[in-house]
């Protein structure tokens, strides 16, 4: 990385709004805290590295909604650090982000854009993203606008009337648009036998919403797409965003249902499913029984 990136980083690290610190780049796992302290500094080896501390969350408590379900939620003791990632600004038009580790070259990736803008009609920015691992699942994130939200039956109840007969077409080319991006994406990402995360995102001024479908099926992607799948996401919502939400995030389940998976607050907490927490625990101690595991057959 160069180290006018490093430096971003710092200033990111160090600002008010703070990275999470999470595990193996796994977006649907709740974070364990934040990233903070941020510094750069020349090795021995005359390359530039940045360091920053790992805080976790001090503070576990357990919260009951209305409606029986029971959640968990991080915090800390003392202050609170917002993320970063919950400052999304609401997109004007389509964007599409994918990591570009998970293709064999990056003109498959633009063969794959350029499919899915023939096939819809439609019009969006790309974005690459970057995550340091030895080679993390793949991933592509599709940040929607409102009309495409409208139609989804995720945004505002009212829209102008004039945006709300656009919403119709612009339904059934989004969906041209994800049929064709499910079906190119799945063909040419490695490694071909890891299910790929498929990520709506939904910025907006009241919080973001994040639908993620793991899978390597493109009819499972189209199917959780559906207004009548959506309903149930749309209901948790309202419910969700009294917890003071910033950004809450959903899982399309084994049963091919949305569930609510965890969300980040205005304060920086975290509140999320057990299973959400157990799925997260138990592969971080996976890896430092593995940790341990290594040190032993080096000191034999």
């Amino acid at each position: 990385m160069a180290k006018s990136a490093l430096d971003g980083a710092v200033e990111q690290m160090n600002g008010p709004r703070k990275m999470r610190l999470g595990l193996e780049h796994i977006r649907t796992f709740p974070p364990f805290g934040i990233v903070a302290n941020g510094e750069v500094y020349q090795g021995e080896d005359k390359e530039y590295y940045l360091a920053g501390d790992n805080i976790f969350f001090d503070k576990q408590e357990s919260l009951v909604l209305e409606d029986g379900m029971e959640l968990i939620k991080e915090s800390f003791s003392l202050g609170s650090y917002p993320f970063i990632e919950c400052e999304l600004e609401e997109s004007k038009e389509l964007e599409i982000s994918t990591d570009p580790v998970n293709y064999k070259k990056i003109a498959d990736i633009f063969d794959i854009f350029k499919a899915a803008r023939e096939e819809s009609g439609m019009q969006f920015k790309y974005h690459f993203f970057g995550r340091k691992s030895d080679l993390p699942h793949p991933e592509t994130i599709i940040t929607i606008t409102s009309i495409v939200a409208f139609a989804l039956g995720l945004g505002a109840k009212k829209i102008p009337e004039k945006l709300g007969d656009a919403a119709g077409e612009d339904l059934a080319n989004f969906y041209k648009l994800v049929s064709r991006l499910a079906i190119d994406t799945i063909k040419n990402v490695i490694p071909a036998n890891r299910p790929i995360n498929f990520v709506v995102s939904y910025p907006n001024p009241d919080c973001i919403v994040e639908l993620v479908i793991t899978t390597r099926k493109p009819d499972d992607v189209l199917n959780a797409l559906t207004e009548e799948k959506l309903q149930i996401v749309q209901t948790k919502i309202e419910q969700l965003k009294k917890l003071n939400a910033e950004k809450i995030q959903f899982i399309f389940n084994d049963n091919l249902n949305w569930e609510f998976n965890y969300l980040l607050t205005q304060k920086g907490e975290v509140i999320g499913t057990k299973k959400s927490f157990n799925k997260r625990n138990l592969l971080y101690n996976q890896i430092l029984q593995a940790q341990e595991e290594r040190e032993v057959n080096r000191e034999l």
